[in-house]
Formats: structure tokens, sequence, C-alpha cells
């Protein structure tokens, strides 16, 4: 709040000195031209003033927040009815920190050989971006239909449709955590399984500064649920710096 208030006088003493340099320039003009220019002055000081103001609060928020918004929790679903084409969805709570936020970046990367189909049924996506090398993610941006102010909450939500017609996709979600999250739940349906089918999946995590071919460390075995054909598995406030996976066999 100090900080606040005093870049406010700061900006209020620059005004000061203007309005004296103004006051004696007035002097010499007529009463109606003095007052149609005080009147514009005082626009242009009172929009010179919001933007220290605005300044001021973001360089603050950006101290405490280095990320533009924090993550609470995330869902993700992958669902195939045949073993080639899929649908991934994933449902993001986020909680605006800045002062103003009209979109973020989302980072991607199918393992496929075709390229996803990315929609959303709450933002709009621009620039989507794919490139060919397979460790660099692809990215787009996901738009507010209202932007966000400090504090203000929404889910973003993210599909993909795919084809894996040449059977090259690998079985697995991973998610890149590189900020603190309350909860992340995966769930893959898989209906084209038959009844027999028991095999687990497995969990696991590596650093996101490693190595490509670096290993992974193990988490977890998820047991497939037969009745439902599917695993399902929730992680509470996972440690971030790890890019966390969910695979399965195909």
């Amino acid at each position: 709040m100090k900080t606040i208030l005093g870049s406010i006088w700061k900006w209020i003493g620059v005004v000061a000195t203007i309005s004296s340099i103004l006051g004696l320039f007035l002097s010499f003009l007529s009463d109606d031209k003095s007052v149609k220019v005080a009147l514009f002055v005082f626009c242009v000081v009172l929009i010179v003033i919001l933007i220290g103001v605005i300044l001021t609060l973001n360089r603050l928020i950006k101290q405490n927040f280095p990320e533009p918004y924090e993550k609470i929790s995330s869902f993700y679903e992958f669902k195939s009815d045949d073993g080639k084409k899929s649908v991934f969805e994933m449902y993001r709570l986020i909680q605006c920190k800045r002062a103003v936020l009209t979109h973020i970046d989302y980072k991607f990367k199918w393992s496929g050989t075709k390229k996803p189909k990315l929609s959303s049924n709450s933002q709009e996506l621009r620039n989507t971006t794919f490139l060919e090398d397979l460790n660099v993610w692809d990215k787009c941006e996901i738009h507010f239909k209202t932007p966000l102010t400090y504090n203000e909450s929404t889910v973003v939500h993210i599909r993909t449709d795919n084809d894996d017609y040449d059977g090259k996709a690998e079985p697995f979600i991973s998610t890149r955590l590189d900020s603190p999250i309350k909860i992340m739940q995966y769930k893959v349906l898989l209906s084209y399984k038959d009844d027999t089918f028991s095999e687990d999946a497995v969990f696991e995590r590596k650093p996101i500064d490693a190595d490509v071919d670096s290993g992974w460390e193990y988490l977890a075995s998820i047991p497939f649920e037969s009745k439902y054909k599917q695993y399902q598995y929730v992680i509470v406030a996972p440690e971030p710096g790890y890019i966390y996976k969910i695979r399965w066999i195909k």
C-alpha cells in the first residue's frame, strides 16, 4: 500500500508542476479558450494517473506472482472407442494474477503423425503452432471472451480430436507442471478393450529440465476398472518442477 501511495503522490507531483506551468499559459488566453484547454488537460491528467496506478499494481503483482495465473485444479480425460480415433479434453480452474488478463498460452504435443484438431467450448483459440520436432512443445493462445481481472477465476477448456490412423501415437498423457497446483485428476476410457484385459497403467514423473532420453521415476500403478473399461487417478498437491505422465498399453 505504501508503494502504491508513493507512486500516486509521485504522479500528483508531476501533475502539480504541469498545472503551474499551464496556469501561467492560460492567463494569456481568453476565458472560453482557457476553459476548453483546462478541461482537455484535466482529462489527460486523469488518464495519466490511472495508467501510472495500473503499472504500479502490475509491477507489485508480478513480484509476488511471476506467472500470470495460478493453477487451482486440472482434469484430463482421454477417450477412444476403437484404439485409433480418440478425444482428449482438459479442464483447468485458474485464478488471474494480473490486473487484467486477456489470454494465456497453452503448450501441448500429440505423438501421432496426423495433426490433432483443437477446439474449446469456453474460449477462443488463436495462433496455433505445430512443430515437427517431437521434443519441442506445440502451442496456441487461449483468449477469454471477457478479460479476467485480478483474483477472478475461470475454467479453461481444451479439446483435441486425434486420429492415430498409422498406429504411431504413444498411449500416454503427460503434464508439465512448472508451478504449484492443488489437484490433478486423470481419466482414460478405453471402450475397445475386451473383457479379459486387466493390465495396470503406470503413473511416473521426471524433472522438467531432464534430458529427453532420461529415465522416469515410478510413482504408482493404476488398476484397470474392467466394469467401466477405464483408468482413473487423482494426485493431490503434486510437486512442481516435474513432467507427470500416466501411460498404458495400447
